[in-house]
């Protein structure tokens, strides 16, 4: 065997080996969606209590505040849990339209709970989270 031949084998060997050696390790399994779901799955008590911690920290809500912000929440998380079932199986339009609805009565009420200066400050959050994630193309229609 000529020393190129030798070469070449030993080449072709090694990257066999390296093949097959990157093949063995096995990659971290990927979590199915059930399993993710059932994971994060809180109920509108915790999602509203969780809510309320949020805005509390964010925004330097009072302890009445943020009670009230939580019942405020609370109350919005069970209706959307009521209405998914129906909206289901509405259309595009009236899912939109009333989402949007549920919106608005949303922030009037907010509106009144908060401040001047702590409303101000919760769209100026917001609208900051709405521009963040269009430029991460994961803006919701």
């Amino acid at each position: 065997m000529t020393p190129m031949k030798k070469t070449f084998v030993l080449l072709a060997a090694f990257l066999f080996s390296a093949g097959v050696a990157s093949a063995q390790t096995a990659p971290a399994k990927a979590k199915s969606k059930t399993e993710q779901s059932a994971k994060t799955k809180k109920t509108p008590e915790q999602k509203a209590q969780h809510t309320a911690q949020k805005m509390a920290a964010t925004l330097s809500l009072s302890a009445a505040q943020t009670e009230q912000i939580r019942q405020l929440d609370l109350a919005r998380q069970k209706e959307m849990q009521a209405k998914q079932a129906t909206l289901a199986t509405a259309d595009k339009a009236k899912q939109h339209e009333a989402k949007r609805a549920s919106k608005e009565q949303y922030e009037a009420q907010l509106k009144k709970i908060l401040s001047t200066e702590q409303y101000a400050k919760y769209t100026q959050l917001r609208a900051e989270k709405a521009n963040k994630q269009k430029a991460n193309g994961k803006m919701k229609s």
